[in-house]
């Protein structure tokens, strides 16, 4: 019988799930709000998926926060605070009976794209995930960069304004995210914040809007300084974008076009290579993918 395996993709507004084979192939997924105010209650919620799916015969999650992945111990949870400092995976697992692995968001789209997307074959890469902020993950010399405490790749903690104070108004997180992008197309038009979500951006921007193609273009341009001075400290053949607002190619042309202007205009003097720009082959599925090859690393540490 071929072996299943249930991957769980927690976000700080949905849960996502999927029924998956040992390939990565998705077989069946849904999503649930992220509703849990208390740590009882996000174990319950997560075992309430889990009770529907008894062939699978491990749990393997993607979540945000700082997270030992060799153990699936959560020193810190995101926005889901009540998870800081808990054996999240050994819960679970002594809850549903079946073996739990838990890794970083950022790093499960990471490995996503190392074993079977935009980043197999190469060495040195760079995952960023543009969602609610800036996720990431780091391929370096062809293995998963994880760290000293588990936190390399949270871009969304580097400061963009080193003249001021160091805080959430200042970080690149706060203004390089999905909504940052459709926050500028909303001041641009004077409509109040959350007005146009990322699907009527990109309506718009199909259509013509001159104040949806220049709020993009100004995207794009902010984003490109984080870009290059990302690349002046890893030095990456590729950045693969992820995040859903990264399925739509005027948003990659956009980011591409944008980091070959800072590259052409400094070129005289800059010692980097100029990274490829592309969109993470995943998408919104990257998550579960990443976190079922973390759970086979572990078991298989050939795979």
């Amino acid at each position: 019988m071929m072996r299943r395996y249930l991957g769980i993709d927690v976000g700080g507004t949905n849960i996502k799930y999927a029924l998956m084979d040992p390939e990565g192939e998705i077989l069946e997924k849904g999503e649930t709000p992220t509703a849990a105010e208390t740590l009882e209650e996000h174990i319950d919620a997560l075992a309430a998926i889990a009770v529907r799916y008894p062939q699978a015969e491990a749990l393997v999650m993607s979540a945000p926060g700082r997270i030992d992945s060799s153990r699936g111990y959560f020193y810190t949870g995101g926005a889901l605070t009540f998870v800081r400092e808990t054996p999240l995976a050994e819960l679970l697992s002594e809850r549903l009976g079946i073996p739990v692995t838990a890794e970083n968001d950022g790093k499960c789209a990471a490995l996503a794209e190392l074993w079977k997307g935009a980043l197999r074959g190469v060495e040195n890469g760079v995952v960023m995930t543009l969602g609610t902020a800036v996720g990431g993950g780091l391929i370096l010399d062809g293995k998963l960069r994880r760290g000293q405490t588990f936190a390399a790749g949270e871009f969304s903690w580097i400061s963009t304004d080193h003249a001021g104070a160091y805080g959430i108004p200042t970080l690149w997180g706060t203004h390089g995210g999905a909504g940052a992008l459709t926050g500028r197309y909303e001041e641009r038009c004077g409509l109040g914040p959350g007005s146009v979500d990322g699907r009527e951006f990109f309506s718009r921007l199909d259509a013509g809007d001159p104040d949806a193609q220049a709020a993009l273009k100004d995207y794009a341009a902010y984003m490109a300084k984080g870009i290059l001075s990302l690349q002046s400290v890893l030095d990456v053949e590729v950045f693969a974008i992820g995040g859903g607002i990264s399925r739509q190619p005027a948003l990659i042309e956009a980011l591409d076009r944008a980091v070959g202007r800072l590259f052409g205009k400094h070129a005289a003097y800059l010692p980097m290579y100029r990274p490829r720009i592309t969109a993470c082959r995943f998408g919104n599925d990257a998550n579960l993918i990443g976190a079922l090859y973390h759970y086979l690393e572990l078991t298989d540490p050939e795979k």
